[in-house]
C-alpha cells in the first residue's frame, strides 16, 4: 500500500537502534558513521531495519505487537544473526512507538521475505555505507 502520506510518514520517523557501542537515531537518507563502525566491526555489507507491529499499518494491541515481534526476533536469532534492538519513533508523536530489529548482515531479498510474512508495507535498510534506505515491500 504506498501512498505519499504512508512515504511521508516513513520519512518522518527517527529509527533508533541499540548499537553495540551504543544508541543511534537514524534517519532516511542521512549517512550515519556510528553505524559504518558498527557494521565494519562485523563484517556486514548490508543491513535492513525489521518491524512487526501494526500490519499493513493497521494499529494492533501493544500486546499483539509484543507478540509478533517476538516471532520476528526468533526466526532472525534461530538463523544464526546478530540483532540490534530499536524502536521505531514518528516525529510527531501520532503513531505509537514500534519495536524493530536491526540486523547487520541480513540480504535485502530475505529482509523483504520477512516484511511481507508480517505485512509489513516497507523496510529501512541499506549498505556499509550506512545511509538508511526506504524499501517498500510491495
Amino acid at each position: 500500500m504506498r501512498t505519499p502520506e504512508l512515504e511521508a510518514a516513513y520519512r518522518a520517523t527517527a529509527y533508533c537502534v541499540d548499537l553495540p557501542s551504543g544508541g543511534v537515531s537514524l534517519r532516511l537518507g542521512e549517512a550515519s558513521p556510528r553505524l559504518v563502525v558498527a557494521l565494519a566491526a562485523h563484517k556486514a555489507g548490508e543491513w535492513a531495519i525489521l518491524c512487526a507491529a501494526n500490519p499493513g499499518s493497521e494499529q494492533r494491541s501493544a500486546a499483539d505487537n509484543a507478540q509478533r515481534f517476538s516471532q520476528l526476533y526468533d526466526l532472525l536469532a534461530d538463523a544464526g544473526y546478530e540483532c540490534w534492538l530499536g524502536v521505531n519513533l514518528a516525529d510527531g508523536g501520532d503513531w505509537p512507538p514500534e519495536a524493530s530489529v536491526c540486523v547487520p548482515g541480513l540480504p535485502r531479498g530475505e529482509a523483504l521475505k520477512l516484511a511481507l510474512r508480517f505485512g509489513q508495507n516497507a523496510i529501512v535498510a541499506g549498505d556499509a555505507r550506512g545511509v538508511p534506505e526506504l524499501v517498500w515491500a510491495d
